[in-house]
């Protein structure tokens, strides 16, 4: 049962990432969007708060550690996305 929570809680920034990547750049823009890129950054920021209850829950198992790496690097993604606004803005 542990197991099972840990992987479909590390699984949330895994998915939320791509999801937010694709809905900024899309064409689509009302308030629901929108909303929907808020929560998928902001799930895919705290992927690493994600990684880090998963190790809490099921250390030992294989597929827990692989979706860690991927929660980290979800993290560096949205980080990198601001980074590229900071720097296309000129600040």
């Amino acid at each position: 049962m542990r197991k099972t929570i840990a992987i479909l809680l590390e699984i949330l920034p895994v998915i939320s990432a791509p999801i937010a990547y694709l809905l900024v750049i899309s064409d689509y823009n009302s308030p629901l969007i929108r909303a929907v890129i808020g929560i998928t950054f902001l799930m895919a920021f705290l992927g690493f708060v994600f990684f880090l209850i998963g190790r809490k829950l099921a250390k030992e198992d294989k597929a827990v550690r692989i979706l860690g790496i991927f929660d980290c690097l979800a993290t560096l993604f949205i980080v990198a996305i601001y980074v590229i606004a900071i720097f296309s803005f000129g600040l």
